[in-house]
């Protein structure tokens, strides 16, 4: 077995092999750290075995006082496991918490969890719950509760639960729940999880905003009183307005994990369009946003406004949905697919801050990433495949959510099929309409989040059946060859089988994924701790205010 907390040396076989790897230039720091946690190894293990130092703490002293007031939209609350917006996530993480932390700098901290171990061969893991953590009620944190959670993210049948897709190694075929076996309570504070076959991803899994730890008592309604109501957390739910506010508060009780500097956050919904935001910040009623569009950048620079900045593995996906005609024909697909330049929506799209993507949903920053070419626009290939489908003269219908990058970058693509010849139709949706269905649209575009490894990605994005496959893509073969990456502890025997399973994907036609961008998050002089993180996440216990 292998030690999270590197104390006697007991390593996964991989760990010092990476660490090799790591030191040899193969492996990049994001993906040294990825795949160390991987394999139990703590930051600071991974820090000693890769020869780092880790970045010094700030010189500064934090105060304690006042209330952060944060700009970010407020979606309508649904059991966390069915969160699909970061938002959902990130606002209430100083309530209810997560066991797992990925860290800015791509580490992983345990958070509720004290400590895990990992067998050799991926299909143990052993997890021990952090002692000292209490409920608001009183109740010790404990293994039932961790056993409940995963319990819950197992119920494959649950709409919308996507932890299902990253539990799927637990998960029993026949009854579409946890195995017989699969979560097993060795003692109070210890969960053994015996896994139905070799899965890497799954502490990964754990630190994803859907992952938020509920008390053991809680059913799943939608109510975020209720599933708020007992938490873990150095904050507490005062109201919750969607489409308005959101207010937290410090709690009276102290907080198991030490200093909590702020009296509570408050954030605001200025809506899709930047410009009620900016106006926010020019009238000094919010000290930061959550995310700031790259166009309003320039602009908030002026009035001297702070902006952080983090390149990432967020992406946006104009996806078809293979349950809708024409796009079960793999022809109509990649001809949509051939008659976009990438290159040309990054610049249209997002002003050019990022990166092209290859139109396979797994790139550089990810661990197993495998360079098989970029996308190359071909206009008559896309002619010559619509006229063999018999589809020449459909009309393809874009939809997409009414904000600036997102609504920019489907007019991008959208312009790039009518240069080619093809008829196209957009539509713009408002955003509180968009959230409702946006896995069900048979054309539309969404963004997604960076994650530490690309199987998670692909796992939980084009696997058959699970909860965010909004392309309704099925394909044994690529979900074999999937599992078996997932199955792949080394990395470049991993990266090798990638070639195959990224190929398949972008063979496909689902998608078009034009770029990897860049995400920005701004605040006012006087606000530390608050530098944008890979995956949007907000720590608020690093966030304090000058007195």
């Amino acid at each position: 077995m292998t030690k999270h907390m590197l104390t006697n040396r007991e390593l996964h076989p991989m760990a010092e092999k990476t660490a090799e790897q790591f030191k040899a230039g193969k492996l990049n720091r994001r993906e040294y750290f990825a795949t160390m946690a991987a394999f139990g190894v703590s930051a600071a293990g991974a820090f000693a075995l890769g020869g780092l130092t880790p970045t010094p703490a700030s010189a500064a002293t934090p105060t304690k006082g006042g209330v952060m007031k944060i700009s970010m939209q407020i979606k309508a609350f649904k059991d966390p496991r069915t969160f699909d917006w970061t938002e959902m996530g990130a606002g209430l993480a100083s309530v209810c918490e997560y066991m797992v932390r990925w860290n800015a700098e791509f580490s992983f901290s345990p958070w509720l969890l004290e400590s895990w171990e990992t067998s050799d061969d991926a299909t143990t893991y052993t997890l021990k719950a952090r002692s000292g953590v209490k409920w608001s009620n009183g109740d010790t944190f404990n293994a039932e509760d961790i056993a409940h959670n995963i319990a819950r993210w197992c119920e494959k049948e649950v709409e919308g639960n996507s932890m299902a897709g990253r539990m799927a190694a637990l998960i029993d075929p026949d009854t579409n729940k946890a195995a017989d076996g699969a979560i097993e309570v060795v003692d109070d504070s210890t969960v053994r999880l015996n896994l139905l076959r070799p899965d890497i991803s799954i502490i990964a899994g754990m630190s994803d905003y859907p992952a938020m730890v509920v008390h053991r008592s809680y059913s799943g309604s939608n109510d975020p009183f209720e599933a708020m109501s007992i938490s873990t957390g150095a904050l507490e739910l005062v109201s919750y307005d969607v489409g308005d506010s959101m207010v937290l508060q410090r709690k009276s009780t102290d907080w198991w994990g030490g200093d909590f500097w702020l009296d509570g956050i408050e954030y605001y919904d200025h809506g899709t369009d930047p410009t009620a935001m900016i106006s926010a910040f020019e009238a000094e009623e919010i000290d930061a946003n959550y995310l700031t569009p790259p166009d309003a950048i320039e602009q908030l620079d002026s009035v001297g406004i702070t902006t952080s900045d983090k390149a990432t593995g967020s992406t946006i996906v104009i996806r078809m949905n293979m349950d809708n005609k024409p796009y079960d024909d793999q022809r109509v697909r990649q001809a949509v697919q051939a008659s976009v330049d990438n290159e040309v929506v990054l610049q249209l799209g997002i002003n050019g801050t990022g990166i092209p993507a290859a139109n396979h949903h797994v790139g550089p920053m990810h661990i197993e990433y495998a360079d098989i070419g970029e996308h190359v626009r071909d206009v008559e290939k896309a002619k010559k495949l619509l006229a063999e489908a018999g589809q020449s003269d459909f009309e393809f219908e874009i939809i997409s959510i009414d904000d600036d990058w997102r609504r920019n970058t489907t007019d991008a693509v959208a312009a790039q099929m009518r240069d080619a010849g093809l008829n196209v139709k957009r539509t713009v949706i408002p955003g509180s309409t968009f959230w409702n269905d946006w896995s069900k649209y048979p054309f539309s575009s969404t963004n997604w989040n960076g994650r530490p490894l690309g199987v998670q990605v692909l796992a939980l994005a084009y696997k058959s059946g699970e909860a965010w496959n909004e392309t309704a893509y099925s394909n044994p073969e690529f979900d074999a060859k999937l599992d078996q990456a997932l199955a792949t502890p080394d990395v470049e025997a991993r990266r090798k089988l990638m070639v195959e399973v990224e190929t398949i994907l972008r063979d496909s036609g689902v998608i078009i994924q034009p770029y990897w961008r860049s995400i920005f998050r701004s605040y006012r002089e006087g606000v530390n701790g608050y530098e944008m993180h890979q995956a949007q996440f907000q720590f608020a216990d690093l966030y304090w205010l000058d007195s």
